[in-house]
């Protein structure tokens, strides 16, 4: 039931920050002129050339109306045109930081740019008025990113406090992310601290079972306190939940596990 509601409440969130309520511009303004632009575009494909159009319409119309650079920047992100997508997007972060500079953040990460990840959110947890926000598919707080990307800098000391700092804010279990623990966990075995990493893998468990990553970082974490047996269990556990259908593949995990990952970490121990 935890994952159906957070799941719905994701896509909710996602709605909320691909639409924009043309009602609270002044009837006849350039900025709800666009805003009825933008509203027609989005009902052609993505990326079309027809809503491209409509979207250079709204910018010539109001150049200071935000939502119009970030709509007409999302189809070239996600079509891998990083350079076309930020010369555009730039222009929505400009106009309005607090709304936009997680989202710019979000493809400095996707592009493994990490020192322009981790400066984009630096920058909008600073402001004051710095909100909660998500990856634009809903599953991960910000906060978890930015100790990601402190991370691949081995910088496990900033990620982990950060993320520790994250969890903290949560007012009940009901707030964790599916998988909040599992990243926390695997920063703890980066750093050899294998009895947190255990106990807060364990955490992870009891709010999320289907990451079969999950079950190899814990069996890593035990292979490294020499508990091979304990390693070995753990190890099958993620064997079998890749086999599975319907696993949950943790997007934006930063550090991903695969299937052959976990027969090579097996058939080591099956030598010994």
């Amino acid at each position: 039931m935890k994952i159906i509601i957070k799941t719905l409440f994701f896509l909710f969130s996602a709605l909320i920050f691909s639409q924009e309520n043309c009602f609270i511009y002044p009837e006849k303004s350039p900025e709800r002129k666009a805003c009825e632009l933008c509203d027609k575009a989005i009902t052609y494909q993505q990326g079309s050339k027809e809503s491209q159009l409509i979207f250079d319409e709204a910018i010539a119309t109001a150049p200071n109306f935000a939502w119009s650079y970030y709509q007409k920047a999302v189809p070239f992100l996600k079509r891998g045109f990083l350079y076309e997508g930020l010369e555009i997007l730039n222009n929505a972060v400009e106009l309005k930081p607090l709304e936009y500079l997680c989202y710019r953040a979000y493809w400095y990460w996707q592009y493994q740019n990490h020192n322009l990840c981790i400066k984009d959110l630096e920058t909008y947890y600073a402001l004051p008025k710095a909100y909660l926000q998500f990856t634009p598919g809903g599953e991960k707080d910000m906060r978890l990113i930015l100790g990601l990307a402190y991370a691949k800098q081995n910088n496990y000391k900033k990620a982990i406090k950060t993320i520790e700092d994250c969890i903290a804010t949560y007012k009940t279990e009901d707030d964790i992310g599916l998988s909040d623990y599992h990243t926390l966990a695997i920063l703890y075995i980066k750093i050899k601290n294998y009895n947190k990493a255990i106990e807060t893998m364990n955490m992870q468990f009891t709010v999320n079972k289907d990451i079969p990553d999950s079950y190899y970082y814990l069996g890593l974490a035990y292979k490294g306190k020499l508990n091979f047996k304990e390693a070995k269990i753990q190890f099958n556990k993620a064997l079998l939940k890749f086999q599975e259908d319907n696993y949950y593949s943790n997007p934006n995990a930063g550090f991903k596990a695969y299937k052959i990952d976990v027969e090579t970490e097996i058939n080591t121990l099956n030598s010994l």
